[in-house]
């Protein structure tokens, strides 16, 4: 089924005086487009070009696709003041048809375009000459892109997709890969819309039973099931229980230009992956804190760019608030579907205020908000089409839904496009971007900030490429040790800090550590205060290790050397003992030699039902399992011994 499209970016040929132009990007309102006029100098005779796309180079390549670059004719669509119809056709010019002065003519491909513009502008001085720009699009392949209104709808209002497509269709080579993280009900990754842009852990062997990569969860080959505690299931996925996750998912990035169901707005880059990270069960969708934590903080160490958040609730819930605080994504969450003013009643984590969070909510064809789409002109960011949205459903079928659910993973979509094209680009930046580049509409001004809805073009086009780089520099960090007056110990003082404005974290450790080891989340937090510093009381002599990284995965390592006057060490005569109820041993715990202060040694036990231990160290068995007991000096050093009761 071949579907076609005019698109909306076309190239404008005008007869006017001038050698030299220069093309300028203006904003056209409520419209569905964004043209580019040209400004010309007045010397001699030449052709006046105004392009979508705003550089010279691809002037010529937009005039051999008025037709294909094979056609052995060419069809350009002429507008004038005067009679058409009565129009003297230089040579090499057909006219195929003319009505309201509008007139549609062939140019043969021997033809010079400048000389038959030329021609024609003596008999009509005020000539427009636009190519016919039909195309077969790629995304006009899917074939449920005709009824995809949020994306082409010549009726009313959408988001410049096909101009967006446009745009980044012959840049590909320069975008970057771009991870989306779809945390709901889990989406049926097997899907043939879906399948080719699910995220693989490439750590992972699927099916072995293993966490070969390490990372605290088995066989997470294309994300985790943190609702079930267990990897994802890999057939039988059910509309009842993934139906949401998987429309989200296809509005998100469906492949796009495959011939097969929807266009995803994402894959349009090439670069997408969509990461699967169930925490929502059942027909409405309910999960926990706990779970959603679990996968927010799976998504960041995984390497996600954004979350999809098509969730709410109207509890503010300050451990999520800080998992998003803390987090490098950018979040983009939905309103809410209750009709309710969010300014009265915030829901989270859409209303929290931050600069890595987005809330949208759901308008409808005619470009206003959705009758039962929560609405607040300080927390909804802005809207996104999210009525009737067609979409993809478990088991290779496709069908639509109606929600702030839908409206989100537009924006998330979006948001991805843009975190391809500017490498380097933040998740503020991303946030920042994608909202000065929104639409405005009167009908959502007191319903959504500014009454902007998404336009996922405008964004790509604001500025160069290049102006999002990549930090390449690392935190700066300092490390000191300085005398605790009346104490034995010594404060470690660190003051940490990156051009950026941000830390990711600052961490610490005894001992002479790597950068491996703070990256797999070892060592002690460190909080930083109003002058990006923070201190540590030390009682153990030796190296110890400072740890710093950024945003953008810049890292900082730095040791330090305490001289505190206690003990560096401690070891236990067992590290593991096995025994018989009722019976007794004794440990021995040995310092090192040095350190005068801090020498003194307690012991405590895990379990006192099943094994005591006295301030000596001697280990009575009660009843059988398995304990710790744990021999800390003054200084806080430690020893462990592992005990059975049999």
């Amino acid at each position: 089924m071949k579907k076609w499209i005019a698109l909306t970016a076309a190239l404008m040929l005008t007869a006017a005086t001038g050698t030299a132009f220069g093309l300028e990007i203006q904003d056209i309102e409520n419209g569905s487009a964004i043209l580019a006029e040209a400004a010309w100098a007045e010397t001699d005779d030449s052709l006046s070009v105004a392009a979508a796309e705003a550089e010279a180079s691809e002037l010529k390549a937009l005039e051999d696709a008025a037709d294909g670059d094979t056609a052995e004719k060419r069809e350009y669509i002429l507008t004038a003041c005067g009679d058409l119809q009565a129009m003297h056709t230089p040579e090499g010019v057909t006219l195929v048809d003319s009505c309201d002065g509008i007139a549609l003519i062939e140019l043969a491909k021997t033809a010079d375009l400048a000389d038959v513009t030329e021609a024609l502008a003596q008999q009509y001085p005020d000539l427009v000459l636009q190519p016919n720009f039909i195309y077969e699009s790629a995304i006009s392949g899917d074939p449920g892109y005709s009824v995809q209104w949020g994306l082409n709808n010549s009726e009313s209002v959408d988001i410049d997709f096909s101009q967006a497509y446009s745009f980044l269709n012959s840049r590909r080579d320069s975008l970057v890969e771009t991870v989306v993280a779809v945390i709901d009900t889990g989406f049926d990754y097997t899907h043939e819309d879906l399948a080719g842009v699910t995220w693989t852990n490439p750590g992972e062997v699927p099916g072995n039973g293993k966490d070969d990569d390490k990372n605290g969860y088995v066989d997470d080959v294309h994300g985790y099931d943190f609702a079930a505690r267990k990897h994802l299931r890999e057939s039988g996925f059910s509309n009842t229980e993934y139906g949401h996750g998987t429309h989200v998912a296809g509005i998100v990035g469906a492949e796009t230009g495959n011939g097969i169901g929807v266009a995803g707005i994402g894959s349009v880059s090439g670069k997408l992956s969509m990461m699967n990270l169930r925490v929502l069960t059942g027909y409405g969708g309910t999960g926990s804190t706990y779970d959603l934590v679990q996968a927010i903080r799976y998504a960041e160490k995984n390497g996600a760019d954004i979350c999809n958040l098509s969730m709410g609730s109207y509890e503010d819930d300050s451990l999520m608030r800080q998992a998003i605080t803390k987090s490098k994504m950018l979040f983009v969450c939905a309103a809410g579907n209750e009709r309710v003013n969010l300014e009265e009643n915030p829901i989270y984590p859409g209303s929290y205020h931050l600069d890595n969070v987005i809330c949208v909510g759901n308008q409808q064809k005619d470009g206003s908000l959705y009758r039962q789409s929560n609405y607040s002109r300080l927390s909804v960011d802005l809207a996104a089409p999210g009525t009737r949205i067609y979409s993809t459903l478990p088991a290779n079928q496709y069908g639509e839904k109606t929600g702030t659910s839908m409206s989100t993973p537009l924006v998330t979509g979006a948001a991805a496009l843009i975190h391809s094209y500017y490498d380097g680009i933040t998740a503020a930046q991303t946030r920042e971007l994608l909202l000065s580049g929104c639409s405005r509409s009167s009908a959502l001004a007191d319903v959504v900030a500014s009454g902007r809805y998404l336009n996922v073009y405008r964004p790509l086009i604001a500025k160069p490429q290049e102006t999002y780089l990549p930090d390449k520099t690392p935190p700066v960090v300092e490390a000191s040790v300085s005398a605790i007056e009346g104490s034995y110990k010594e404060l470690l003082t660190i003051k940490a800090a990156d051009d950026s404005g941000i830390l990711e974290e600052v961490r610490y450790a005894r001992g002479s550590r790597t950068k491996a080891y703070f990256r797999g989340g070892s060592g002690y937090e460190v909080e930083l205060d109003e002058f990006d510093t923070g201190t540590r009381n030390m009682g153990v002599p030796g190296t110890y290790s400072v740890y710093a990284r950024d945003p953008s995965g810049n890292e900082t390592l730095v040791k330090v050397t305490c001289t505190a006057d206690a003990p560096s060490s401690i070891k236990l005569n067992y590290t593991k003992k096995s025994l018989a109820k009722g019976k007794t041993f004794r440990l021995r715990a040995t310092l090192s030699a040095s350190g005068a202060n801090g020498r003194k040694v307690t012991y405590t036990s895990s379990n006192r039902k099943v094994a005591t231990v006295s301030s000596t160290g001697k280990v009575t068995a009660k009843k059988k399992g398995t304990v710790t007991i744990t021999a800390k000096t003054g200084n806080l050093l430690t020893a462990k011994c592992k005990v059975t009761v049999k």
